[in-house]
């Protein structure tokens, strides 16, 4: 088989045991999942990373498939999805299936839908928790079925991590935006293709691998393993990267406020920028940082407090100063309100003033350096 593998699809995907998270642990029985998922890069062959990185038994697959989603859990013409050239497969405890080779052409910018046969009771799903796309399960196995009908619709990803085209193209720049809620899309519209990663895509002409998670903090596990933690697993072992966007720190000095737990200064959240940094500059990946952006008004809690919102600012700063990032995306400086620049500016807030709309995703969008990537 010529040319080769370029990542087209990237999940964070969180274990079922945290003790934070924003989606129910979940298991299946004699269950179908079609689950959509959106690309940037199509192509006319495939690859699944089916991952129970977080199960503690075995998840036993029946039988997977991949069409493109025609909208509402309907697909197109379909294909058989192998591993080791076997229908049926088994993914061990703590370990992850690439499954063989399936042809099916797709162009850029498409929904795929993974229709994922669950025979048996499966393990506590790993998952990413918040997909801004809603899936569908059924019982038995319907994983060849036109249109499901009576169908429950899902708004999480479960035991999918990535997706893979086989291209002979020559080399592009390989790009992953690794954050929390902001980049995961929380705030734009469902099944849209909003966030602020897809804009950029739409920007760069190439795909933007997407490893946001919600909740998710730089420094503390919770809401998935901290950025410090799953930096090397979900961004630099993605094969051919070349670029790198860090936006984290909004929650570390959030969440501490609400849930009465020591909060971070401005020099701890410093350092784990700094590890993040460093560690993307010795694997030769370029790094972009973002600046924190403004929360005052926001509906959840405490998350907003004075004191925070100096340490905001002090990471603000020193992002704009560093001179370990190869370019400053100013996610604050693009939604803030000039004249009251502790909030949102009211165009671009979601309507809980933490989170941007598609309005305040594409500003975020616009406010990256995109000669930083040659283009």
């Amino acid at each position: 088989m010529s040319g080769h593998w370029r990542p087209v699809h990237r999940a964070a995907i969180a274990s079922p045991y945290d003790a934070f998270a924003f989606a129910p642990a979940r298991r299946f029985t004699d269950t179908t999942l079609r689950q959509i998922v959106h690309l940037h890069r199509g192509g006319p062959t495939l690859r699944l990373h089916v991952d129970n990185r977080f199960g503690r038994t075995p998840l036993e697959v029946g039988e997977l498939r991949v069409a493109r989603h025609l909208g509402a859990g309907r697909i197109g013409p379909d294909a058989l999805v192998t591993a080791g050239a076997a229908k049926s497969f088994t993914v061990a405890a703590g370990e992850r299936v690439i499954t063989d080779a399936v042809a099916l052409t797709l162009p850029d910018d498409v929904e795929l839908a993974i229709s994922l046969y669950l025979p048996g009771t499966t393990p506590w799903a790993t998952l990413h928790p918040d997909a801004g796309q809603i899936s569908y399960a059924r019982q038995g196995n319907s994983t060849a079925v036109t249109a499901l009908f009576e169908a429950e619709e899902l708004s999480s990803l479960y035991w999918l991590s990535g997706v893979d085209a086989l291209t002979d193209s020559p080399a592009e720049p390989v790009v992953v935006a690794f954050g929390d809620s902001l980049t995961d899309g929380t705030g734009t519209t469902p099944n849209t293709n909003q966030r602020y990663p897809d804009h950029l895509s739409r920007a760069l002409g190439l795909p933007v691998l997407n490893l946001g998670l919600s909740g998710n903090r730089l420094l503390r596990d919770g809401f998935g393993q901290a950025g410090v933690t799953r930096f090397q697993r979900d961004v630099l072992a993605v094969p051919g990267l070349t670029h790198v966007i860090i936006a984290l720190g909004t929650n570390d000095i959030g969440l501490p406020t609400m849930w009465d737990q020591p909060q971070p200064g401005a020099a701890e959240i410093i350092e784990g920028l700094t590890l993040l940094a460093e560690a993307a500059r010795a694997a030769g990946v370029l790094t972009l940082a973002a600046t924190l952006p403004p929360t005052s008004g926001t509906v959840y809690g405490e998350f907003f407090t004075a004191e925070g919102d100096l340490i905001r600012r002090a990471v603000n700063r020193w992002i704009r100063e560093s001179p370990l990032f190869t370019g400053v995306v100013d996610f604050d400086a693009a939604v803030r309100d000039p004249g009251y620049d502790l909030a949102y500016r009211a165009e671009l807030d979601s309507g809980d003033h933490l989170h941007p709309n598609d309005a305040g995703a594409a500003a975020m969008a616009a406010a990256v350096p995109l000669a930083a990537f040659g283009r």
